[in-house]
């Protein structure tokens, strides 16, 4: 997929990079003491998430970006456009590394890449990049999470409030917050640990509003679109007696199939869970195929590998390793109980 840049956002990619990491890791601190009382800076919490999902989805800008995991830094290009009342538009270019590109036109996804292969998707965010939940009033997700208002502070030289979204349980991670005062865009977000470990992080570097929607988003109508890696209808069920059967609440089951593994080509079913703000997978082979190593890795992708009732089971996603492990323990045989 080729997608011509212009001459001024040319210049952003190459002018951005010198101060990313300056940006990227000022300090958690600096957020302004809030004298208001806990219940007025959740409903303050509230109404500023709600102005960012609106504003992630009607805004017309072109940006740099930087996200990190890690010692793992990648920058990056976003451009976003409302097409119409029902379509938005949005491109993401990675920099570093191969040439891979996400291109969403509405609810229908592209991933274009040199090395993993192109595919689409259904769905009416890019993967991997913002939580689905930010694009969505928050009572969507206000039974499991809480959002506080508490001060600001400079990002990206505007001025941010800072958000505070916080797990009502001891399962997931939480996230911070800065979204900018003027135009509700979100600027900067970081996923840590309850123990407050930052995990994974993204933060703009530049951000350019425009009236129109970005010249580079008027060319995507004649883009070849890569086959769709899903198709609902052709979906296998699961094959293997060992399931899931407990997750945190508010997890809902998105997708159950039985395939081969890209890679290894070994018989495999899997599970995908969401709460709307983050996904875990379970995979589930024969133990004497798979032949993996038992490990536990807590990081912005926790993973497990462990053992059960001869099979091996592999539990993925941005969420603690402790919660990770409980659901590993809570699988089942089909001859018991039902999958929540």
């Amino acid at each position: 997929m080729q997608t011509r840049l212009s001459q001024s956002t040319t210049h952003m990619i190459r002018t951005f990079t010198a101060v990313v990491l300056c940006l990227l890791f000022l300090p958690v601190s600096g957020t302004a003491h809030s004298e208001t009382s806990p219940d007025q800076a959740a409903n303050l919490g509230e109404v500023w998430f709600d102005r960012m999902a609106l504003a992630l989805r009607q805004l017309n800008f072109e940006a740099t970006l930087v996200q990190s995991q890690g010692q793992r830094i990648q920058p990056l290009v976003w451009f976003h456009g409302r097409y119409d009342h029902e379509t938005d538009l949005e491109l993401l270019i990675h920099l570093n590394g191969a040439d891979s590109r996400a291109l969403r036109i509405g609810d229908q996804t592209y991933y274009y890449s040199p090395v993993g292969g192109s595919y689409s998707l259904q769905t009416n965010v890019t993967a991997g990049f913002i939580p689905p939940a930010f694009y969505e009033p928050f009572a969507q997700i206000s039974q499991h999470y809480q959002v506080i208002a508490s001060g600001g502070m400079r990002v990206t030289g505007r001025p941010a409030q800072y958000l505070r979204l916080v797990s009502r349980d001891e399962y997931r991670y939480h996230y911070d917050l800065w979204i900018d005062r003027e135009s509700a865009m979100l600027l900067k977000l970081q996923m840590m640990t309850p123990q407050g470990e930052v995990l994974e992080q993204l933060q703009l570097t530049s951000i350019l509003f425009t009236e129109q929607i970005p010249a580079q988003l008027t060319e995507v109508g004649a883009i070849q679109r890569p086959p769709r890696l899903y198709e609902a209808a052709q979906l296998e069920a699961p094959r293997f007696n060992l399931r899931p059967n407990w997750l945190p609440e508010g997890f809902e089951l998105r997708r159950a199939q039985h395939r081969r593994l890209y890679d290894t080509q070994l018989p495999t079913d899997h599970y995908l869970f969401s709460d709307g703000l983050t996904e875990v997978s379970i995979y589930i082979g024969e133990q004497q195929q798979q032949g993996l190593p038992e490990l536990a890795f807590q990081g912005a992708e926790s993973l497990i590998n462990t053992a059960i009732d001869g099979y091996a089971v592999t539990v993925v996603g941005k969420l603690p390793v402790v919660t990770l492990h409980q659901i590993a323990a809570g699988m089942v045989m089909n001859s018991q109980g039902a999958t929540q």
